[in-house]
């Protein structure tokens, strides 16, 4: 048993500290579901540098009653690595939102989000964010959690899935990533 056990814990050790930095150059799309809504969206990332990166993305919204819409966030952030397996990721998005609801409401906002991304072992990454948003269209102004598990494929395909929750909406998401590394 303590083989087995040694010799597992060596392999995941090895797995890790063979883990490559984290890429923040990619595209991804997919489903989701929002409370009693459906979503579908994209979204991208571009680095621009060592550290600093541009992102942005957007999602089309479809609620019961005829509600729908889309948002668009657009924006830059920024990443320290904190080991080969850990990031540390911050971001600031502009979020406009049009929603369609017995009239058009819109709203121009602002997201700030800090968060963290890991690899624990070779092909699986955790992340999760904290986000504090101003947009009274979606959020009312509160704060938000998103958690990701993700799983490569290969190098440059991944998928995951999410969980979101904030002061108004809870959700799920499905998502394909290509990677640019």
């Amino acid at each position: 048993m303590r083989k087995i056990l040694l010799a597992t814990t060596l392999a995941l050790a090895t797995a890790t500290a063979q883990a490559e930095p984290f890429s923040y150059d990619y595209v991804e799309g997919g489903i989701g579901e929002v409370d009693s809504g459906d979503a579908l969206f994209a979204k991208g990332s571009r680095a621009l540098d060592k550290n600093l990166f541009v992102l942005g993305s957007v999602y089309a919204l479809d609620f019961p009653q005829g509600v729908n819409g889309y948002y668009l966030e657009g924006g830059v952030g920024y990443h320290v690595p904190l080991s080969k397996q850990a990031d540390l990721f911050m971001t600031a998005e502009l979020l406009y939102a049009d929603i369609d609801s017995h009239g058009d409401n819109d709203d121009l906002g602002a997201v700030l989000r800090v968060g963290s991304r890991y690899s624990p072992v070779a092909n699986l990454e955790l992340e999760g964010s904290l986000a504090m948003s101003s947009n009274d269209m979606l959020v009312n102004d509160g704060v938000g959690i998103d958690v990701y598990g993700r799983y490569y494929f290969s190098k440059q395909f991944s998928a995951a899935l999410g969980l979101h929750s904030d002061t108004e909406l809870d959700g799920a998401s499905l998502g394909v990533r290509y990677h640019f590394r």
